[in-house]
């Protein structure tokens, strides 16, 4: 079983160390119900009555000790080991590279961290429990053998078929888990879609009716047919275990004494187990169904294809590390090609380049085009969220590669297009700098409508307009050498788009730093010291407006004012 194996990885002896505890309970558990078999026949003697007596209740004390640590122990290496898997999961995501956090989709992901995890999640608190289950039943069972081996072969024959039977309907029931978990994706990404998109959907009747009737409700009924199939295979399951209970009961009552002779307290002991385990096995079998939608759900995470392999190498680097403080001297494309791999596209991939590019300092740089000339690309190659398929990309003439493109990405202050705001400002409102960030608020006429608390922006549900300069003063306080900005007036209105346009970058090229702007706004490129225009993602005009610049880098803190 895969989620044993996964268990087994995170703490062995803690899980050896239950696992023996809980067979030790369970082989209590046999031996009371020995002594309450052989208490029957000795009904009457005070003085035998009043010695097990005494050693059934030490017993009992011992056993419900044993159990209760055997799933103290379980229930510790089970909490810790998904606390460790979601904890894995999100490094997998945040050290992947960008492209193929992508190419696995939100959708897919969040089912992996919600869904996927959840369900391992409870198969392991079930663990314990089933653990300590089986530990009773294989007791039990070798009470029976010294018993009567006879009757107790009856009795493991009786159950290895139910327990086939069980299997093979667990494993006809697979498939349907396994495309029901496949669907699970599509249905989240359709909630998303009615989440997000629920002013375009009231705005748009024949699309609102074909989402729901042409893709939300077929999807639905297919997770239903399948969720039915599954858990109609798993209710015969339950039922085919109280046919075992009865069976195991019709042999011992009446088919045993037609073919032997067996002494009333053998007969007393095989009846007492029979009902004892059935409890344990019910429970067991009932829980079989969470470990194979587990198992489904494992497999799952790790199909997602974020795994570093052993050999591979992430280009993130941790907090404190050595980072390059060489003074910003410039970017260098160097026949750099980006192509974008798809399996529906084929040799219809959109290809970047070749380009070659220099970003000098204190450069005021738009970047222009179409959509879809490569505008967006290009800023992810620049700021090395991407790594070229061919070609160089070089800071103050050092080539960046998996070594160092972390400690290079930390040059830039970036608002994308489809910029995420994080309402924390931990890791980027230093000690000290609060008044700085008050300031901002301020000259982005945000400080009546936004606050910033313990570190905290106090909101974010705000216009797109207002949520972008909330973005820009992120950027602000992250004061890096290279500021880049994805159609971030675009959302603006007039009037603060002329202060994006006209105040905030010409104070931001005048402290000699380097911004790289992407716009369609053409009204304004006068303001730019450089146009770069993208078309089919090739570079067809570079020039200078005022004369290549080269302004340096002040030692002064970035202020808008």
């Amino acid at each position: 079983m895969q989620l044993f194996k996964f268990l087994l990885k995170h703490s062995s002896a803690l899980l050896l160390l239950s696992m023996i505890v809980g067979i030790g309970a369970g082989a209590g558990s046999a031996y009371i119900l020995a002594l309450v078999n052989d208490s029957l026949a000795s009904i009457g003697q005070a003085e035998t009555q009043s010695q097990v007596a005494m050693l059934f209740c030490g017993l009992v004390l011992v056993v419900v000790g044993a159990e209760l640590v055997s799933r103290l122990l379980l229930l510790r290496v089970s909490a810790r080991a998904v606390r460790d898997m979601r904890m894995n999961l999100c490094d997998q995501i945040l050290k992947s590279p960008l492209r193929r956090v992508e190419s696995s989709g939100s959708s897919g992901l969040m089912a992996a961290l919600t869904e996927d995890v959840q369900r391992i999640a409870e198969a392991l608190i079930a663990l314990p429990t089933q653990c300590v289950n089986v530990a009773i039943a294989v007791a039990c069972f070798a009470y029976l053998f010294y018993l009567s081996w006879p009757l107790a072969l009856g009795f493991v024959g009786i159950y290895l078929v139910g327990i086939v039977a069980h299997e093979l309907m667990s494993h006809a029931a697979r498939p349907s888990m396994k495309k029901a978990r496949a669907k699970w994706d599509a249905l989240i990404g359709l909630y998303t879609g009615i989440i997000n998109g629920n002013k375009e959907l009231k705005l748009q009747r024949q699309r609102r009716r074909s989402l729901r009737n042409d893709e939300l409700v077929p999807t639905a009924d297919e997770m239903m047919r399948l969720a039915w199939r599954s858990n109609s295979i798993v209710a015969v399951g339950a039922a085919q275990t109280q046919l075992v209970f009865f069976a195991l009961l019709g042999l011992v009552l009446f088919v045993a004494p037609r073919y032997g002779v067996f002494e009333p307290s053998v007969i007393s002991g095989f009846v007492l187990m029979a009902l004892f385990m059935s409890g344990p096995i019910a429970s067991a079998v009932g829980t079989s169904p969470k470990f194979h939608v587990a198992d489904v759900s494992l497999k799952t995470i790790q199909s997602l294809g974020l795994s570093l392999s052993a050999d591979a190498v992430s280009d993130l680097r941790d907090a404190g590390e050595t980072n390059d403080d060489a003074p910003f001297a410039g970017i260098e494309l160097r026949d750099v090609v980006y192509r974008y791999v798809t399996e529906d596209q084929g040799d219809r991939a959109f290809v970047l380049g070749p380009i070659n590019l220099k970003i000098l300092p204190g450069e005021l740089t738009f970047i222009v085009g179409g959509n879809g000339s490569g505008k967006s690309s290009l800023m992810r190659i620049l700021t090395g969220l991407y790594t070229p398929t061919s070609g160089t990309l070089a800071l103050n003439d050092r080539l960046i590669d998996d070594e160092n493109r972390d400690d290079y990405r930390q040059n830039f202050a970036v608002v994308f297009s489809d910029y995420h705001l994080f309402k924390s400002l931990g890791g980027v409102l230093e000690p000290g700098t609060l008044a700085i960030a008050d300031e901002y608020l301020r000259q982005l006429e945000l400080s009546e409508k936004v606050r910033i608390e313990n570190g905290e922006l106090s909101t974010v549900d705000l216009s797109q307009g207002q949520r972008k300069r909330l973005a820009l003063l992120t950027a602000f306080l992250e004061n890096r050498s290279v500021f880049m900005f994805d159609e971030w007036a675009a959302d603006q209105d007039p009037s603060f788009k002329r202060v994006f346009y006209h105040r905030i970058l010409p104070q931001l090229k005048a402290l000699g730093r380097t911004v790289i702007v992407v716009s369609h706004d053409d009204q304004y490129f006068e303001s730019a010291d450089r146009i770069v225009r993208f078309a089919d993602g090739r570079i067809v005009e570079d020039r200078y407006l005022h004369g290549q610049t080269n302004a340096g880098t002040p030692e002064q803190t970035l202020a808008m004012a």
